[in-house]
């Protein structure tokens, strides 16, 4: 057998080292000098330190969020939308290594995945043999390990379930057979792994967010049991049973985890939603809501970064992990998301106002091209900052648009909660100071423009009123309310309805049917003089964003806003309420009950915001919507549930054709299969729900069905 693929690609390069920068330096430690310098107080520091490196490559990240939130019922691809196949379901295994076209980059995070794996256990040798540490600090750092060991194995089985399980380092290359281990058994290895993570940390005393390194977010005993109520749920859910060998009544594991999170971990919820997601609270350790989360320094520097592959060139040297998981490369870092749900807002109609470039209504939300931050207004003779408005809106990537039926869900509760507001960005606003103006003078042409006015009869005529630029209003366009409206925005305001109308995001209100509109015939002539003849018009380009994620406040540091040091939450409390009610659900408890104490938590002031009628599955996952969107664990929540073909089939229209059962698995990355000459045909078979079924036991490798 060849050697497979990442994991057991080479002789162990282990990456333990004091900061990031080591690892990207490819300060490479085996043998004689691992052992000594791991033997010291901070080679071991050093060690653990980069078992969490590999943590922001999937947390944060672009295509960590693809592979999460696409091709579900929450979101769909938009116009510069990196990995189409995500929702189309066109997805192979091919490894198509360094693309970033359209790339799932399956066999990246294939190779990733294991090579964190294998620096936690190699971390996990060098702790017990290391004589510097005191006996509470190793067993503060056998928890933290044994924690990241699991977290990285959820993943991986959550992918592609059956999967090669190791806890030994890699020494040499690897001539025995890989065998993938059935996913009741990787689950019980993770759940083993979590509760002795819980032993470590309790000896340790490494309880509370208070002891989590400071700055760093480090792993905690709560951060332990909200992995265990998770995966606990995920393993019931998933295959079925409650039980797998060694842990009975997986439901009511992952309540009680769940419940002692609530109770004893200290989070606590704001009175305000939003403040969880106010920047100035954004660090795991200070954000009251937050259990525990993936940690970006203020600096945006290379420690932010992962660490190079295992795999080399023909030189030798330690080939790059693909942008669309590092995002910046290895000279800086940080996370992605302020990028990733925001619409090309700076655009407009079809021709320029003068010529510096500047577009319709948007000229007044920022000035496009960086050389431009000020402008006077004509009205009042103020220099008026551009920058400090653009920053908050995030840079137009037009990476993901919402369905239509999730812009819904958020309207539906708008008058009584919290988290619509909060969530959605439905409108953006005229800089403040230029409100009304029909001209402006720009610094870099040093004068007036040539004829001011006529440069402004499309533009400046546009904002006689008010501070909107463009508001997005989810509705139908067609009808009376909407017509109405719409005759009040024209001279006023841009407005682009959810369907209809003369300028509608969706192409249909059909909730399986409505994808982005994109062509020129998708829009109407609003003034009939074909300002809005454009395709950047579309809602493909153009379309209501999501704003918990952005940079809420101005950092002069770092203008260009590519990336930003927003610490990524993976554990918040309000999902241990979700898991409890879930769990409820299956167990006869309250679900009900459980819900309305987090709607009540949400609520606006005054308002009634709790839930009534039966709970079901559609429930929990209309809840899981509203409060988790964009988090990072929607598809795996529909897979998980067995509800991935239905809701897909009902609210992704750009999914709907070609999902089928396979795809409730990722495919085996076919470097992985070429690594292997022991691969047979596929042995196992899918039940109704899409769950893999054992036919006979095999030593083969194989591919999951349907690729």
């Amino acid at each position: 057998m060849k050697k497979i693929f990442a994991l057991f690609t080479i002789a162990t390069v282990l990456t333990g080292f004091t900061s990031c920068s080591d690892i990207l330096d490819e300060d490479n430690k085996t043998g004689m000098t691992a052992d000594l310098t791991y033997s010291t107080t901070t080679g071991i520091e050093g060690l653990v330190k980069s078992c969490y490196s590999y943590t922001r490559g999937w947390w944060g990240k672009e295509a960590g969020l693809g592979l999460s939130e696409m091709g579900s019922d929450l979101f769909l691809a938009g116009f510069d939308n990196k990995q189409k196949s995500l929702t189309s379901y066109n997805l192979s295994a091919r490894s198509l290594d360094g693309n970033t076209a359209d790339d799932a980059c399956l066999d990246h995070y294939w190779e990733m995945f294991y090579n964190a794996v294998d620096v936690c256990n190699n971390a996990m040798v060098y702790i017990g043999s290391n004589p510097a540490i005191t006996k509470e600090k190793k067993q503060q750092y056998f928890g933290e390990v044994r924690f990241l060991r699991a977290l990285y194995y959820s993943q991986m089985v959550a992918l592609w379930g059956p999967i090669p399980y190791t806890t030994e380092p890699v020494k040499a290359p690897v001539s025995t057979t890989p065998t993938r281990v059935p996913e009741a058994v990787v689950y019980k290895n993770i759940l083993t792994d979590i509760d002795s993570a819980l032993v470590h940390f309790k000896a340790a005393n490494f309880t509370d967010k208070a002891k989590n390194g400071g700055e760093e977010a480090r792993a905690t005993y709560y951060a332990a049991q909200a992995l265990k109520a998770r995966v606990a749920l995920y393993a019931a859910s998933w295959l079925g049973n409650n039980s797998i060998e060694g842990y009975a009544n997986l439901y009511q594991i992952a309540q009680a985890a769940a419940e002692d999170v609530i109770a004893n971990s200290g989070a606590s919820f704001y009175n305000r939603y939003s403040d969880a997601w106010n920047l100035n609270n954004e660090a795991v350790q200070n954000n009251k809501e937050a259990i525990w989360g993936v940690y970006y320094n203020n600096s945006l520097d290379k420690d932010n970064c992962i660490p190079y592959r295992y795999k080399t060139d023909a030189s030798g040297n330690h080939l790059q992990f693909n942008s669309l998981i590092t995002r910046t490369g290895y000279t800086r870092g940080g996370s992605a998301m302020n990028l990733m749900f925001v619409p090309m807002w700076n655009n407009g109609n079809s021709g320029d106002v003068g010529s510096n470039g500047v577009k319709d209504n948007c000229l007044f939300v920022r000035v496009l091209g960086a050389s431009t931050s000020a402008i006077k207004s004509a009205l009042t003779g103020n220099m008026v900052t551009v920058d400090k408005y653009y920053s908050p809106y995030g840079r137009g990537f037009t990476r993901y648009t919402t369905t239509l039926w999730l812009w819904e869900q958020f309207e539906k509760v708008r008058a009584t909660d919290q988290r619509c507001d909060a969530t959605m960005l439905t409108h953006y606003n005229i800089v403040d100071g230029l409100q009304g103006n029909r001209k402006a003078w720009y610094p870099n042409m040093g004068q007036f423009m040539t004829d001011p006015d006529a440069a402004y009869a499309e533009s400046g005529n546009y904002f006689n009123a008010g501070d909107t630029a463009i508001y997005y209003c989810c509705m139908d366009g067609n009808s009376a309310e909407g017509k109405a409206k719409q005759a009040w925005a024209k001279g006023r305001y841009r407005i682009q309805f959810a369907y209809n109308g003369d300028i509608p995001v969706f192409t249909s209100g059909d909730l399986s049917e409505a994808v982005p509109t994109q062509t020129k015939k998708d829009v109407s002539d609003v003034y009939g003089d074909n300002r809005y003849n454009n395709v950047n018009i579309g809602g493909w380009k153009s379309f209501p964003g999501i704003k918990k994620f952005l940079d809420d406040q101005y950092n002069s540091n770092y203008p260009t806003h590519d990336i930003t040091y927003r610490d990524a939450i993976v554990f918040r409390l309000s999902e241990m309420y979700l898991i409890k009610a879930e769990c409820q659900l299956q167990t006869g408890g309250d679900a009900l009950a459980t819900l309305n104490l987090l709607r009540s938590a949400r609520a606006i002031k005054g308002q009634d915001n709790s839930l009534s009628g039966t709970v079901d599955i559609n429930t929990i996952l209309d809840e899981r919507a509203l409060e988790l969107c964009g988090e990072q664990q929607r598809w795996f929540d529909l897979k998980r549930t067995h509800m991935l073909l239905d809701r897909v089939q009902k609210y992704n229209g750009q999914a709907k054709a070609n999902i089928k059962a396979c795809h409730y698995y990722r495919p085996i990355p076919e470097a992985q299969m070429d690594a292997c000459t022991n691969v047979i045909a596929t042995p196992v078979s899918q039940d109704a729900k899409g769950v893999l079924q054992y036919a006979t036991e095999t030593d083969g490798f194989w591919q999951n069905p349907g690729y």
